[in-house]
């Protein structure tokens, strides 16, 4: 498959920066407690992060129009870094409130990435490439869960001493994506155009009023977003805390549940992505999303910490940093593809800054998640999640018409 050269360098610097944070994604939280955060702290300090996320993305978003996504995500990658030293250098939680705050979650990395995959590859390839993207970090990925579990487990198993080493490692990747992309990536320019929408220069405020000028269907996106991103983050939180904690999960078992998770999409992203390109976006959605609901079942159910495996096999709602992973997982491609494609390309930008905006539900999300544990609730954390999906989430999507054939988006 010919690829756009600006695909290629995004790709490669991606997949490193996304396996340095691999290393650390069924830490953090247990990282936090071992420094003295209880579960609702752990809340509200994922709640803090995602409300200043969420307004940032507004701005954000419009300079990625108006100037570069090269340079908003160079940005992001300093301020990774910036994280990781932080977090390698905390001896309290409450130290650790800069560093969530400038991860991962600040200037989201993956959706700009995605920004570039759909401007430049034609439409009826845009699934089949951002599921290469997804085999070609899983290929990479395969090796991060075990890797940081036998670190974590050298260095002295799951406490603040044992994960603190990844941080380190995570420092030097960024680093080199950060020099990588900074030379490499040849800039899309802003991406606004004078083609129906706001043209170049209307400014900040104008930009975003004219956004949904002409769009039928965003309004209905925005709502199942919304309840998405909310479900999600109500138990995101706490799938590690579940793992380990009330079912018994070593480091060897979350490498495996994280290695099986890895592997199960590195076989299925490809055909996914292509019978995307075939049938449509959402009936591949809808097809696979099911597994993750299956899996979050078997988390619940497990009878012994061997059963979890399985649910890196199936995937789970709110597993993999909210991904979903496993074979279930791969429905995010396809679901992702179609968000990007709803709006033509001078409009993805804001469409960037809006979604982040949407994520402000994600702060009475995990405050709720937080006061729910802590009340003993502790299943019905990671069912609610399945329950807002089937009964609102789905149904709204399958009104909305599916954008394979949306040649305006090219």
């Amino acid at each position: 498959m010919e690829l756009d050269s600006r695909v290629k360098v995004t790709m490669a610097g991606t997949g490193i920066h996304t396996w340095g944070q691999q290393l650390t994604t069924q830490y953090n939280q247990l990282y936090a407690m071992d420094l003295g955060a209880d579960a609702f702290e752990l809340g509200v300090l994922n709640s803090v992060t995602a409300a200043i996320s969420s307004i940032a993305s507004v701005p954000l978003g419009w300079a990625a129009e108006e100037y570069s996504v090269k340079r908003v995500m160079l940005l992001g990658f300093a301020l990774s870094i910036i994280s990781s030293v932080t977090f390698a250098l905390s001896g309290n939680w409450l130290m650790l409130i800069p560093a969530f705050v400038m991860g991962s979650k600040l200037i989201r990395i993956m959706p700009l990435t995605d920004i570039i995959f759909i401007s430049a590859t034609e439409p009826e390839r845009r699934a089949s490439v951002m599921s290469l993207s997804r085999v070609v970090w899983g290929g990479v990925n395969v090796f991060a869960p075990m890797t940081a579990a036998v670190i974590v487990a050298h260095f002295g198993g799951i406490n603040a001493h044992g994960i603190r080493p990844l941080y380190y490692i995570q420092i030097g990747l960024t680093t080199v994506v950060l020099v990588l992309v900074a030379k490499y990536l040849r800039p899309l320019e802003g991406l606004r155009e004078r083609d129906g929408g706001a043209s170049v220069g209307s400014g900040f405020i104008g930009g975003y009023l004219s956004f949904f000028k002409g769009e039928k269907w965003l309004k209905r996106w925005v709502a199942l977003r919304i309840v998405r991103q909310f479900g999600i983050n109500l138990a995101l939180p706490f799938v590690p805390l579940w793992m380990v904690n009330v079912k018994g999960a070593t480091p060897y078992i979350l490498g495996i549940i994280g290695t099986a998770s890895v592997l199960m999409a590195l076989v299925f992203q490809i055909p996914a992505g292509r019978l995307s390109d075939v049938i449509g976006r959402k009936k591949v959605y809808f097809l696979l999303r099911p597994l993750c609901f299956a899996g979050t079942i078997l988390m619940i159910l497990a009878p012994r910490p061997e059963y979890l495996i399985g649910v890196g096999v199936l995937g789970a709602v709110a597993l993999g940093a909210g991904m979903g992973g496993g074979v279930g997982g791969v429905s995010s491609t396809p679901f992702v593809t179609m968000f990007w494609e709803m709006v033509p390309k001078e409009k993805r930008g804001r469409w960037f800054g809006i979604e982040g905006l949407m994520n402000l539900s994600t702060i009475p999300a995990s405050i709720l998640g937080g006061f729910l544990w802590q009340q003993g609730l502790k299943v019905e954390v990671l069912l609610i999640p399945i329950i807002l999906e089937v009964l609102i989430v789905m149904p709204i999507l399958a009104t909305i018409p599916d954008t394979l054939r949306r040649a305006n988006n090219a």
